[in-house]
């Protein structure tokens, strides 16, 4: 008899564009997969041509940041906030990879914001059209300015968020009739002695031409990421859609294989649309012969291929199976689709919780919330009245300014780190536009965060910034009502802390027994980098604080993680520095100015105009 271990295990799913129309079906949607057992999540992350976060590369290239549907909306930290605060792990899916547009979130005739910006990126098929079967517009997959435009999206999600993982799907053609574009027929001529791309789109040759292309992107687009966050996990999510043959590769041009053998992914996530467990296990049988290293797959399949929902004791059998050859979990699509299984499966297969075998046990589960409702920890003075809009477990509640009113958050913080701290942001049309909360981090210093409780793109978990906190019960935040307009009220409702493991990464449990917790140290490791002017044209100044006189490095990297600027200096002194950067030798755009000393470095985003 087979004896499955738990406690190494995915248990992922999607969750797409549908479930992303508000907070709360978000919300819920985390809720309900962290109770079911659950571990990861893959968030819709670039879609249609968009991202769904507020992106600065995006923007530079556009004037848009995020797809206008949601406002002022952020898709992706919301997912971090709500799916961390249950110890999900939280994927960024870049579900549409190459796909550059869609026609149906465009005027009649468009193709969407970046063919708007650069119309030489769109992709073209034999007979010189650009639209695929699905409406979808493809970019240009050789073009090495669309290659570093996705992975300045990929590499700017790892910089800017506490992410868990990065999955990439459709890194293929739209079938093998694309490739006759004037970019990819130009570069083909130059690598094949004159000669241009073969007019049977099957050939062999021609196939491997293109899949090696594919290829140099996953790599390089693997190790920018990594380059950024190495703690980042790097997936993908090809199909296999046959049990004999290769049909990624084949039909797309996709060589995923070479992707996991030479180690430029971290797993995948193989896709099947097959609606039996006996079709399932022969999937399995196949995939055995393609990938000998089991632990770098996980199979996936979808609950109603073709339309057609798969009965609850065949997803059973579906993991079971899994289980039976030696893989270590399974994602299932989509989201929308598991309500109808999650009691049997929790009641079967899932009826413990596990955590990703990639990864440590411990690594999502340093998070706490202080409801407002916890007297002893929300320490309240003044007058606190209750509202009729609900907070995060309840009423919330509001202060005038009629007597001076304040509440005082103490958490008891599980280990010394770096903490992303939240606030549960009630929203009104009467409430106060700056809201100031005070953060005290492990040093007692205090850092005033205007927050906006009038709009309600705000409203929930709001971020209020990356704190190092010390370990044990401290004040965290407060918020008073001082200066607050007479014709405004104060929201104030639950607080948040969940470790932040992009900062953080090192924090573990060194003895579970006694549960006692430790971290490499990072004192005196804020170097509170600033510059002006930024934006700049010829020049700015960068200032920062000093604790040690061992030697500086300044580091610049452009927006795709790639150097392009060192130098090491010797302090004198310990304080205040300053660094001026004159003639600075490249193109306009975002860069991202590193100082690193010892063991610790910082990251300041600045903008060069010319």
């Amino acid at each position: 008899m087979s004896v499955h271990l738990i406690g190494q295990e995915l248990r992922g799913t999607w969750i797409a564009r549908n479930s992303l129309n508000n907070k709360e079906t978000l919300a819920a949607a985390m809720d309900s997969l962290a109770a079911n057992n659950f571990n990861v999540v893959y968030i819709n992350a670039w879609s249609r041509g968009y991202p769904l976060w507020q992106s600065e590369v995006f923007k530079s290239y556009t004037g848009v940041s995020i797809d206008p549907i949601f406002g002022k909306r952020d898709i992706l930290a919301e997912a971090i906030a709500e799916g961390h605060k249950r110890g999900l792990h939280v994927e960024a899916w870049f579900e549409y990879g190459f796909v550059g547009g869609w026609t149906g979130n465009q005027p009649v005739g468009g193709k969407g914001p970046i063919f708007n910006a650069k119309p030489d990126w769109v992709a073209k098929k034999i007979d010189g059209t650009e639209m695929d079967n699905s409406n979808f517009y493809w970019m240009i997959h050789t073009h090495k300015d669309v290659q570093d435009f996705l992975i300045a999206l990929t590499t700017e999600v790892s910089r800017n968020y506490d992410i868990d993982g990065i999955e990439l799907d459709r890194i293929r053609y739209s079938s093998l009739l694309y490739g006759y574009d004037s970019y990819t027929d130009s570069l083909y001529r130059l690598e094949n002695n004159g000669n241009p791309p073969p007019q049977q789109y099957n050939d062999t040759s021609w196939i491997r031409w293109r899949a090696n292309k594919l290829n140099d992107f996953m790599e390089r687009t693997y190790d920018s990421i990594k380059a950024v966050n190495s703690h980042v996990n790097v997936s993908n999510a090809p199909s296999l859609y046959s049990s004999s043959s290769y049909t990624a590769y084949n039909d797309y041009c996709q060589d995923w294989v070479w992707w996991v053998n030479n180690n430029k992914v971290d797993n995948v996530q193989v896709q099947s649309y097959v609606g039996s467990s006996s079709s399932f296990q022969a999937i399995l049988n196949y995939l055995g012969t393609l990938i000998p290293d089991k632990s770098k797959v996980f199979p996936a399949f979808a609950l109603k291929p073709n339309g057609n929902p798969i009965s609850n004791s065949e997803v059973i059998n579906f993991i079971t199976t899994t289980r039976t050859r030696g893989y270590n979990g399974n994602s299932i699509w989509y989201f929308t689709d598991l309500a109808t299984y999650f009691s049997d499966l929790k009641s079967t297969v899932y009826a413990q919780k596990t955590h990703p075998p990639y990864t440590i046990a411990e690594w999502r589960e340093f998070y706490k919330i202080l409801p407002f409702s916890d007297t002893t920890n929300a320490i309240r003075t003044g007058n606190w009245i209750k509202s009729t809009i609900f907070g995060f477990d309840g009423a919330s509640y509001y202060t005038n300014n009629q007597l001076p009113s304040k509440v005082e958050y103490y958490l008891d913080v599980p280990a010394e780190g770096y903490y992303e701290v939240y606030a549960f942001n009630v929203v009104a049309s009467n409430r106060n536009d700056s809201a100031i909360y005070k953060v005290f981090d492990k040093n007692g210093i205090e850092h005033q965060v205007l927050v906006n409780q009038t709009i309600s793109d705000y409203r929930r978990w709001i971020k209020l910034g990356d704190y190092l906190l010390s370990k044990g019960r401290n004040k965290v935040i407060s918020i008073s009502n001082e200066n607050l307009a007479s014709s405004k009220n104060l929201s104030a409702d639950a607080i948040m802390i969940s470790l932040n493991r992009r900062l953080s990464p090192d924090v573990v449990l060194s003895n579970k027994e006694e549960s006692s917790l430790q971290i490499k140290k990072k004192d005196n490791s804020e170097f509170g980098l600033k510059s002006y002017p930024n934006p700049f044209n010829n020049s700015t100044k960068i200032h920062f604080t000093i604790f040690d006189l061992e030697p500086i490095q300044i580091r610049i990297y452009n927006t795709i993680g790639q150097q392009v600027f060192t130098e090491i200096f010797n302090p004198t002194n310990l304080g205040e520095q300053s660094f001026s950067l004159e003639k600075f030798s490249v193109s306009g755009g975002v860069y991202f100015f590193e100082v690193v000393q010892k063991q610790n470095r910082e990251t300041l985003k600045i903008v060069m105009i010319k």
